[in-house]
């Protein structure tokens, strides 16, 4: 359903930024805040394309060697345990 979708892409850009923050020598918080930056342009921009489009420049302008096809490979499997966490809960109630 449009409801859990849309639950599932807010968590798993949080969990990817947090990921990709770490990546990019970020601390803790500064990954907390680009988790929360990257939920916020979703909301902005809702493609993905627009999403990996920005973290590839973030990635470029830090020098780091991570590939789109790691960012996108990322992406999807933060999706998967995203929405599998929100099925969980789902079920708990």
């Amino acid at each position: 359903d449009q409801d859990i979708r849309f639950k599932a892409r807010s968590r798993s850009n949080k969990l990817f930024g947090q990921w990709l923050g770490e990546k990019l020598g970020m601390s803790v918080a500064e990954r907390e805040s680009y988790g929360r930056e990257l939920v916020a342009s979703r909301m902005d921009k809702p493609i993905r394309e627009d999403l990996i489009k920005k973290v590839m420049k973030d990635i470029a302008d830090r020098h780091a060697n991570i590939t789109e096809a790691q960012v996108r490979k990322e992406l999807d499997r933060l999706y998967a345990v995203a929405l599998e966490d929100i099925a969980k809960e789902k079920a708990k109630k």
